[in-house]
């Protein structure tokens, strides 16, 4: 079930700036904001709170170890008294970064809950769609990036137990017969882009702006 700021009438590519945007303001949110942004993504539903969930699991010890090494790095004041345990400064420093990460898989999540497959690809078109003029590749980049991400949603298992070079280059041949037989189109649905698009994204350039005072 989708949630309250799921924001799924928006143009696929008004919600990946949305998270872009927040993606960056993060590394410069104070708590108030950070408060702000977790209360956000919690609101998106059952689905984005799940994928978060996932998300925060598999990070678990990569959290752990970041808090020791910036309660332990930061010189300051001893939280106890004592000199094994870290500073004060240190323990408020890493609070605060572990806490951008872990609101940073939110929006991960959110992105995750909000755009399907296709809402995707249609999405990166859009917004690599004015690098045409530069000679960037947009079609075949786009092409591409859907086909790898097919790839990794579906693998395909092997008959028999291969080392990793075997399997690569089994990739690689079928990969090149099928091309070779046919050639299948990657077709993008782009809705129309709207006025509360643009009104959206200026909201979330005056928000993003924000994030650097407070």
């Amino acid at each position: 079930m989708r949630g309250l700021f799921v924001l799924a009438f928006l143009h696929p590519a008004a919600r990946l700036l949305f998270w872009l945007m927040a993606a960056v303001g993060l590394q410069w949110a104070g708590i108030p904001l950070l408060c702000a942004w977790s209360i956000f993504f919690l609101l998106s539903g059952a689905e984005a709170r799940q994928h978060w969930r996932r998300l925060f699991w598999r990070t678990r010890f990569l959290l752990c170890t970041m808090f020791f090494v910036f309660a332990y790095a930061v010189p300051g004041t001893s939280l106890i008294g004592s000199a094994w345990t870290p500073s004060a400064e240190g323990v408020y420093e890493a609070v605060e970064q572990i806490s951008r990460l872990v609101i940073f898989l939110g929006a991960l999540a959110w992105l995750m809950s909000s755009l399907g497959f296709h809402e995707l690809l249609s999405a990166l078109w859009f917004l690599l769609r004015p690098l045409w003029v530069l000679g960037f590749p947009v079609d075949r980049s786009v092409v591409r990036l859907s086909l790898a991400l097919e790839y990794v949603e579906n693998p395909r298992v092997p008959a028999q137990k291969q080392n990793f070079w075997q399997l690569w280059r089994q990739w690689l041949d079928e990969g090149t017969e099928e091309s070779a037989e046919q050639n299948r189109p990657v077709l993008i649905l782009l809705p129309v882009w709207q006025t509360r698009d643009s009104v959206m994204i200026a909201f979330a350039v005056v928000f993003w702006a924000m994030t650097l005072f407070f």
